[in-house]
C-alpha cells in the first residue's frame, strides 16, 4: 500500500535546500519525516497536580477505550513532569483498508492529526461518500490537494494515503451544506489507524498538555530557576512559556512577547493563572532600548527592554517548521520562503545577545531540521558574538549537530538535533543549542 517517502511529492527541488553540507543523511531524514512518532507525550503542570494523579486520569481514559489491550503509560528519567503513553498493540492497528466499507477524504494537515491520535473534525473532510451516521469508513489522506470539497464520488488518485478507520459521526448535509454556518465538532471518531497511536484525541486541560519531547527538554535545557528574570521572546502558543514558570516555582518574571495580537489573547486563557508571567505584543527585533537605564527587578513596564536586563533567554526562533511529524506533505512550496527564515532568526538573535545580562544564559531552538537554520545559525552566531560561548544542551534526549566545515566536532556534540539517527525517543525533528555570555 502507497505510503510517501518524502514530504515533497511533486516539488523535489526544495529538498536540496534542507541538508546542503550533510546530502548523504537526506534520504533517511525525508523518508522519516514521513513516518509518525510512536510515542504521545504529556507535560503534568506540577503546580496544580502530581505526576501519579494525572497518569491515573489517562490509564483510566485508555481502559474504558482500549481495555486490558491499554497501552503502557510512563515515565522518563530526568523529566519527571512528563508522561509518555506507548503505541497500541499491533493486532489493535490497521494496516490495510477493508474493501467493503466506504471512504472519506481529509487534507494533509488533518490527516497528521489523526495519525498522532486525535479524532478528525468537520473543517478537515474534503469528501465523503454517501454515509448514515454511525457507519464505519475507511480514511484517506489527500497527498496531492486536488479532492474537491464536498464531493461525493469516490476519489481516485495514486497519491492517495490510507489512515485508518473511523466512525461517521457528521453525515454529508452537516457536513457540506451550510456555507453560511460551517459545520464544527468532531465529524469522525477514530476506531484505528496505521500508526498504532492511541485514538484518545487531546486530553489537555489545566492539569496536562499535549507536547512533544523536545520542547519539554528545550525548557529543561534553559533551567530557568527561582526569582530570575526569563524572557520568551517568541512564546506563543505559550506552551513553553508556562512551562518555564512552572520549573521556577511561579517566582519571578517571566516575558513572553509575540507580534501577534491575536496569537498573544490565545494565550491568556492558558497563562492567566500563572502570577510570574507577562505577556506583551511586541516584535522582538525591536525589543532592545540601547539607551536606557537597567531596571532593578520586578520594575519592567513592558518592551523595549534595556541591554542586560534577562537571566536567561529562550529564543525559540520562527522556522520552517519541516521538523514536524509526520508530515505528509509540505506546505511550503518555494525555496525563497525557505530561505528568508534565517535572516529573521539572526535578527532576533541579535536582540536576545544584547538583552542577556553577562554570566546568562540563551537557548536558541527551532522546530525544523534545515542546516542553514540550525548549525550554519549556530556557527554564525559564535563567529558574529566573541562574547557568546556553547554550553552542554542537557538533559540530552536528541543526537549531536550536523558536522559543518570548519566547525569543531566537539562542539557539534554539545548542540542536540533530534532526527532519524542518535536521539534517544521516537519524537519529532527539533534543534536545541545553549549559549552562555562570558562576564
Amino acid at each position: 500500500m502507497f505510503y510517501p517517502k518524502t514530504p515533497f511529492l511533486g516539488n523535489p527541488l526544495l529538498e536540496a535546500d534542507i541538508l546542503k553540507v550533510n546530502s548523504a543523511a537526506l534520504a533517511p531524514l525525508l523518508e522519516w519525516l514521513c513516518l509518525t512518532p510512536k510515542v504521545t507525550t504529556y507535560r503534568v503542570n506540577t503546580l496544580r497536580c502530581s505526576v501519579d494523579a494525572f497518569r491515573k486520569k489517562v490509564e483510566e481514559k485508555l481502559a474504558a477505550r482500549y481495555g486490558i489491550k491499554s497501552p503502557r503509560v510512563y515515565c522518563l528519567p530526568n523529566l519527571p513532569e512528563m508522561l509518555c503513553i506507548d503505541p497500541l498493540e499491533s493486532q489493535l492497528t490497521k494496516a490495510h483498508a477493508d474493501s467493503e466499507l466506504k471512504e472519506i477524504m481529509v487534507d494533509t494537515n488533518c490527516g497528521a492529526a489523526l495519525l498522532r491520535g486525535a479524532h478528525i473534525y468537520a473543517p478537515g473532510v474534503l469528501a465523503m461518500e454517501s454515509c448514515t451516521e454511525g457507519e464505519l469508513v475507511n480514511v484517506y489522506a489527500d497527498l496531492d490537494g486536488k479532492c474537491k470539497r464536498g464531493a461525493v464520488k469516490r476519489y481516485e488518485s495514486p497519491n492517495k494515503v490510507f489512515l485508518g478507520t473511523g466512525k461517521v459521526l457528521m453525515q454529508r448535509y452537516q457536513l457540506f451544506n451550510n456555507a453560511d454556518k460551517p459545520a464544527s465538532g468532531v465529524a469522525v471518531e477514530m476506531q484505528s489507524n496505521v500508526s498504532g497511536v492511541p485514538s484518545l484525541g487531546d486530553l489537555s486541560c489545566e492539569d496536562g498538555l499535549l507536547q512533544n519531547l523536545p520542547s519539554i527538554v528545550c525548557v529543561r535545557v534553559l533551567d530557568p530557576q527561582p526569582g530570575e528574570r526569563i524572557l520568551d521572546m517568541c512564546a506563543a502558543p505559550g506552551n513553553k512559556t508556562s512551562h518555564i514558570a512552572e520549573l521556577m516555582g511561579d517566582w519571578g518574571s517571566v516575558v513572553a512577547l509575540d507580534n501577534s495580537a491575536s496569537r498573544v489573547r490565545s494565550m491568556l486563557p492558558k497563562l492567566g493563572n500563572y502570577k510570574s508571567i507577562k505577556t506583551h505584543v511586541f516584535d522582538s527585533t525591536k525589543a532592545v532600548a540601547p539607551d536606557a537605564p537597567s531596571a532593578p527587578i520586578g520594575e519592567f513596564t513592558g518592551p523595549p527592554f534595556p541591554c542586560a536586563s534577562f537571566d536567561r533567554i529562550l529564543l525559540d526562533a520562527p522556522c520552517s517548521g519541516l521538523g514536524n511529524r509526520p508530515q505528509l506533505s509540505c506546505s511550503i512550496k518555494q525555496a525563497k520562503i525557505l530561505s528568508s527564515y534565517p535572516n529573521i532568526q539572526r535578527r532576533l538573535f541579535e536582540q536576545a545577545v544584547q538583552l542577556l545580562r553577562p554570566g546568562g544564559i540563551l537557548v536558541y531552538s527551532t522546530c525544523t531540521v534545515t542546516e542553514d537554520e540550525c548549525e550554519c545559525l549556530v556557527a554564525w552566531a559564535l563567529e558574529k558574538f566573541s562574547e557568546l560561548h556553547l554550553t552542554d544542551a542537557t538533559p540530552r534526549w536528541g543526537g549531536s549537530g550536523l558536522p559543518l566545515p570548519g566547525f569543531e566536532k566537539c562542539k557539534s556534540r554539545l548542540l542536540q538535533r533530534f532526527g532519524p539517527n542518535g536521539a534517544s525517543a521516537d519524537t519529532v525533528g527539533f534543534f536545541i543549542a545553549k549559549f552562555q555570555k562570558k562576564l
